[in-house]
């Protein structure tokens, strides 16, 4: 059980903090948890989110970094930092619920870190590190116990703090054993690991002809785009790789096959990636959006941007790549929209 307080903690991806917190929490009906934006919301306390306000109100941790730019769009906040360990560019942090990991951006209608209804029981981990690898060789994790479930609300609710922003008394994450803080039970770093090993199940989905009202944009062969092309999106111009999801889109559209293509960057400042927003007459709207499936593997954009990202897979002969409007959580054959698009 940790029972120091962690003190000068660098920002270098090297640095290995390892087990920050392990402790039983019980839950608030509600409370409000204040976003980077200077904006608060009222989210359930027993959802990740509420459980690391909690943890924050009891002294546990001094600082947590909660990004609202998706709120408008998805309706979920984004856990961007604990303490002084934030987002870079080899870890991030994420959530796993009894080992599986809560993909909160591609499925945020249930999985939202401010959405997703935790149990009694439950053991949530809070990873900043890499999905794909062990817990033990993050950079940092906190592992808490879900105890006592207490009334909770239905929807996070908004405030307007105007240009009030969070500001920690220092730059540092406490951890500490006072009788005030949550009851601790501790667990093995072995037991963590098994709780919470990596799921190596790709998220499949059918891809069949059309169906219904479902309207085909575009069906056809395509030869594979190379070079460099240019993007406009919503902040700019952008240069990506023609051999990209994004890069074939431009070329469709280059080649009259579709008649727009908008693209956002606000996910470049983080992950480097661009979000694709529409398709025609096709666009974001909370709760449907464009995802992709190469050779009937959704692409994981924002879980793994490095690889997945839109502007950054690389396609290959042969591939055969599908573009969806709908719910990525459900089958490719109940989207609204879609376009299948044979590389040759």
């Amino acid at each position: 059980m940790p029972d120091t307080e962690i003190t000068d903690i660098k920002e270098t991806s090297s640095d290995i903090v390892g087990l920050l917190y392990n402790g039983t929490v019980d839950t608030k009906g509600s409370l409000s948890v204040l976003s980077y934006s200077g904006t608060s919301y009222t989210v359930p306390g027993n959802t990740p989110i509420g459980i690391l306000q909690i943890l924050q109100e009891a002294g546990t941790i001094n600082k947590l970094s909660i990004g609202d730019e998706l709120m408008e769009k998805k309706g979920i906040l984004l856990l961007d930092g604990i303490g002084n360990l934030s987002f870079g560019d080899e870890a991030g942090w994420y959530v796993k619920v009894n080992g599986e990991r809560l993909e909160d951006v591609v499925l945020s209608e249930t999985m939202g870190l401010n959405r997703y209804l935790l149990n009694e029981g439950d053991v949530v981990l809070f990873i900043l590190g890499d999905p794909k690898g062990m817990v033990s060789e993050s950079k940092a994790y906190l592992t808490v116990t879900v105890g006592e479930i207490h009334e909770v609300l239905a929807e996070p609710v908004s405030t307007n703090q105007g240009n009030e922003t969070v500001k920690p008394e220092q730059d540092t994450l406490n951890v500490t054993t006072n009788e005030d803080l949550p009851k601790l039970n501790e667990k093995t770093v072995e037991e963590i690991e098994k709780e919470s090993s990596p799921d190596e199940s790709d998220t499949k989905s059918s891809n069949t002809s059309s169906t219904g009202d479902q309207e085909i944009l575009y069906s056809g062969s395509f030869s594979l785009p190379s070079g460099i092309v240019n993007i406009t999106t919503t902040g700019g111009d952008y240069e990506i790789d023609g051999d990209t999801p994004l890069g074939l889109l431009k070329k469709l559209m280059d080649d009259d096959k579709i008649s727009d293509v908008s693209v956002s960057d606000k996910s470049m400042r983080k992950g480097g990636i661009l979000f694709l927003e529409g398709i025609n007459d096709y666009h974001f709207s909370g709760d449907k959006t464009w995802f992709v499936l190469v050779n009937n593997i959704l692409l994981k954009d924002y879980l793994y941007p490095d690889t997945d990202g839109l502007n950054v897979y690389g396609l290959k002969t042969g591939d055969e790549v599908g573009f969806y409007f709908g719910e990525p959580a459900r089958p490719a054959e109940d989207a609204e929209a879609k376009l299948i698009i044979t590389i040759e």
